[in-house]
């Protein structure tokens, strides 16, 4: 009787490790994927940005180690990311703004 009460805990431990590596590899695989939606956003931004802004030659600035033009750019990326991030998460974790007078 042991011996069978021990196989159905081996069955069901089976189940369990094929469910949880399921889930595993979907949440790999979401990250990969949310990921390079992310990085491509951040080039897509800063190529806006260069594009926007052509009286400043951002690469000759950076490689002359511009301090002031790194501060903007680092903080042009941050927000990008900050944004990207917000709209790739979950949207039950997504900031709500009810701008809708309260009762």
């Amino acid at each position: 009787m042991t011996s069978l009460v021990a196989l159905g805990n081996v069955r069901l431990g089976g189940l369990i490790a094929i469910v949880l590596f399921e889930n595993l590899a979907a949440g790999v695989v979401g990250s990969l994927v949310f990921g390079l939606i992310g990085i491509g956003l951040l080039l897509a931004g800063y190529w806006l940005f260069d594009l926007i802004a052509k009286r400043i030659d951002v690469q000759k600035e950076l490689c002359e180690k511009n301090l002031a033009v790194a501060i903007v750019i680092a903080a042009l990326l941050l927000s990008i990311a900050y944004i990207a991030a917000s709209v790739v998460q979950e949207p039950a974790a997504a900031p709500v703004f009810n701008l809708a007078p309260g009762p």
